[in-house]
């Protein structure tokens, strides 16, 4: 799975939505997904699903209200032989399985990956490009795409400066959607025919416990082909 390519996340900055996740996924058309759902096998996971693999690239778990995200990392021929980048969204999502609590030794058995992991108010930082790391993240605004941790990121930085802009303005974080298909913005939104950005989803988690996922998503040439909505509580 190539998974979502740039993200932002507001962890603990916004005054009325403590996290705020932002983000593309760019992904071949001709590759099978299901969209934004509860999944129907009691796991409580609300993500859209790769129907390939079977796993997700971005999720929430409504009874905990963890938030997984994932990206790959440029530069890496995949490893069929390697362990699926998906079942680990989903294992920390549930909070159980082989890989619910992953320590940095674990991480080289996936393919290159970026990842924001958060629940109730810390979050962390998986990656294992160009080494294997879990690392806590302060309260603040964070982006990743598909680069290396440690190597600058035009379109990362762009998607999280659009994030504080919202955040700093005290604004719903629903108007970050139009930011990610800005017809005057192509680093971020892509357009591809063969490959491109498959969907554009917010996860924005009150005080309160109130979660709201929205899913835009998209076909060949950009054009749109539906929106999901949902609304839940945590637990």
């Amino acid at each position: 799975m190539r998974s979502m390519c740039v993200v932002a996340l507001a962890h603990q900055t916004h005054p009325d939505w403590p996290l705020i996740l932002i983000g593309n996924r760019d992904e071949f058309h001709a590759r099978p997904a299901a969209p934004l759902a509860e999944w129907d096998d009691g796991s409580g996971i609300v993500a859209g699903r790769d129907m390939q693999a079977g796993g997700t690239w971005l999720g929430a778990h409504r009874p905990s209200g963890r938030v997984v995200v994932v990206t790959n990392v440029r530069g890496a021929m995949p490893d069929p032989a390697k362990e699926s980048r998906g079942a680990l969204v989903s294992d920390l999502l549930r909070g159980e399985g082989r890989f619910a609590d992953p320590a940095a030794e674990d991480l080289p058995r996936f393919n290159v990956f970026n990842l924001f992991a958060v629940e109730g108010g810390a979050a962390r930082l998986l990656t294992n490009r160009p080494v294997p790391l879990v690392m806590p993240l302060d309260p603040g605004i964070h982006a990743l795409a598909n680069e290396p941790v440690d190597a600058p990121c035009p379109r990362a930085e762009r998607l999280r400066l659009a994030l504080e802009a919202t955040v700093a303005a005290g604004s719903d974080p629903e108007g970050l959607l139009d930011t990610l298909m800005a017809e005057d913005d192509p680093a971020l939104f892509l357009r591809g025919d063969v490959y491109g950005t498959r969907a554009s989803t917010l996860v924005a988690v009150s005080a309160s416990g109130d979660v709201r996922m929205i899913e835009r998503r998209y076909e060949k040439g950009g054009r749109p082909i539906g929106t999901t909505a949902l609304t839940f509580r945590i637990g």
